[in-house]
């Protein structure tokens, strides 16, 4: 969702400081704001290596997803539910099995640590990014994919489904 509070610009400013081997595909829905979903549209149109993209049905977002080499996010802690957030696309990242790039955001550092599953940004600027994702070898994206891909069996909803259902069988006996 295009939504102001989440600061999409600094993933796309991000691109202006990457080197020519990245590009960033966005897949956003306009939501209340469109002046501000505008401004991204405006910034997207400047730059060469980035695209907003139609959204695909939810069914679709982890088959598209695959396609792609690292899942991008940037979330600055604007608030509290920011500043632990585990968002449904972190984890859509791991199901389409990609290398994951994201800002310090403390609960998502926490998960692509224990997993092996990507590069963390020392802070939440678009230069920090940029020198991170700079940084990359081939070899490294194609390990984080296929710790995300091993990651992909232990975190996913059929796992931690059956962990509720045990915690619901405790309270309830």
């Amino acid at each position: 969702m295009a939504s102001p509070e989440r600061g999409i610009e600094v993933m796309i400013e991000t691109m202006d400081y990457v080197d020519s081997r990245f590009t960033l595909d966005l897949m956003l829905v306009a939501n209340y704001n469109q002046e501000y979903f505008n401004k991204l549209q405006a910034m997207v149109e400047k730059r060469k290596n980035v695209r907003i993209l139609p959204p695909v049905s939810f069914e679709e977002i982890i088959p598209f997803s695959a396609q792609y080499d690292i899942g991008f996010y940037i979330l600055k802690p604007a608030n509290f539910n920011h500043l632990y957030a585990l968002p449904n696309k972190f984890f859509e990242f791991i199901q389409a099995r990609l290398a994951i790039a994201i800002g310090p955001s403390p609960e998502m550092a926490r998960l692509v640590q224990e997993y092996n599953l990507g590069i963390i940004a020392k802070d939440f600027s678009a230069k920090e990014m940029a020198q991170s994702l700079n940084a990359l070898t081939k070899e490294q994206i194609l390990q984080y994919k296929e710790n995300a891909n091993q990651t992909a069996k232990i975190l996913n909803a059929e796992k931690e489904g059956e962990k509720l259902l045990k915690i619901l069988e405790e309270i309830t006996q």
